[in-house]
């Protein structure tokens, strides 16, 4: 199976006895990085205790093997399984036992156990959140590390038995006085008491259980209640990362455009104010525009009218230097409104006879257009020419 039916975390459990109570061994290991370590060990009195030394949901091995489990030897070349377990329980009706068989080579471990009790053990560790994938009876699973055992006398203990070995396989199995000892299987140090549970993880792992039994239907079971559990879980855990991930991404395009739409808003709003601005400044420029027209239009007409006036009345004896229409009161400066004289015509220039520019005055006085004159200015500037400056006053228009 592979991680994502399995994940990295495997664990056996053995429901066995010591001092004649009930005990329940448990290891747990964990792959990462292609390395397998212990991660934890443990020994308790209920299973409700050990659930909690696991995560939910968690898979194992069970092995059963304490004063539940009936395990005989026998030396037989018969390979048909139910032959062999009549032949050791003559009187077992198997409807209502599991059994399990160890056979190695025409030596044969056969264990037997009610349905009935194994059922209710599992079902008590699915009340509890926890799976059981497979189990095994009596001391059977021990061949599953027997090829990583490295003993001068080729025997080792389990929890509550000792196991003859030869060249790496069982040949006997036999009850007897247990002493703590320590093993190295395969780089993982343990005590006998949890070579079960050890054998039992490494069986989920390795895949590797030989024995033979009538209840793979059972087994197939558990694994597949298994495998819909966890796709179920693992589907919520992806489609919840799935969703998560769509939301972060909306949130950042969101986030993103959301900006954009702000900022958007903000050049529109300064848009339509700079636009506003522009039409009440163009509107005030066209009108501006409209009435320095209107004055160009008159002030020309006005201006060539009085010029032509003044020009035509000019005798020989006086030079025009300038003629000034609506002279300016100020200087023009910026942002000020420009200020004029309005109806005043001033006339500069020179006159070589003083008697003949008196007349000319006098003239101008009498234009109905025209309704004063004021000498500025008159004075000699030689013996024989005199600087003028007059002030004409227009009639109101």
């Amino acid at each position: 199976m592979t991680y994502l039916k399995l994940g990295n975390c495997f664990c056996g459990i053995e429901h066995s006895s010591k001092n004649g109570a009930d005990i329940i061994y448990g290891i747990q290991l964990k792959q990462s990085k292609g390395e397998l370590n212990i991660e934890s060990s443990f020994e308790e009195k209920t299973i409700e205790d050990a659930s909690n030394k696991l995560a939910k949901n968690q898979h194992l091995t069970l092995v059963i093997n304490n004063d539940k489990v009936l395990s005989k030897f026998i030396e037989s070349d018969q390979q048909d399984t139910l032959k062999l377990v009549y032949k050791v329980f003559p009187n077992a009706n198997l409807k209502d036992f599991y059994f399990e068989i160890l056979s190695q080579k025409n030596n044969h471990f056969v264990s037997l156990c009610r349905k009935d009790y194994v059922d209710n053990i599992i079902k008590d560790y699915e009340k509890h959140k926890i799976s059981i994938l497979n189990f095994s009876l009596g001391n059977n699973l021990i061949e599953t590390i027997t090829n990583f055992i490295k003993e001068k006398d080729d025997e080792i203990f389990s929890s509550n038995s000792k196991i003859q070995l030869k060249n790496n396989h069982i040949v006997q199995i036999e009850n007897a006085e247990v002493i703590t000892k320590d093993y190295v299987i395969n780089g993982l140090n343990t005590f006998n008491s949890h070579l079960l549970a050890l054998s039992g993880a490494l069986q989920l792992l390795l895949n590797n259980q030989t024995t033979l039994t009538n209840f793979s239907e059972e087994k197939n079971r558990l694994i597949n209640e298994f495998k819909q559990t966890r796709f179920f879980n693992q589907f919520l855990k992806l489609g919840g990362l799935f969703i998560l991930g769509l939301l972060l991404v909306n949130f950042v395009f969101f986030n993103h455009y959301f900006n954009k739409v702000n900022e958007l808003k903000q050049v529109y709003e300064i848009n339509q104010t700079s636009k506003s601005q522009i039409i009440k400044l163009n509107e005030s420029v066209s009108k501006k525009q409209k009435m320095v027209d209107d004055l160009l239009k008159s002030n020309d007409s006005k201006t060539s009218f009085y010029s032509n006036q003044i020009m035509k009345s000019l005798p020989f004896s006086i030079l025009l230097s300038e003629f000034n229409y609506q002279p300016l009161l100020k200087r023009i400066k910026t942002e000020k409104e420009i200020e004029l004289e309005n109806n005043i015509i001033t006339v500069s220039g020179t006159s070589s006879d003083s008697k003949i520019f008196s007349i000319w005055v006098n003239q101008l006085e009498q234009q109905n257009w025209i309704n004063k004159v004021d000498i500025i200015d008159y004075g000699s500037t030689s013996s024989n020419t005199s600087d003028f400056i007059i002030k004409i006053v227009l009639t109101d228009e």
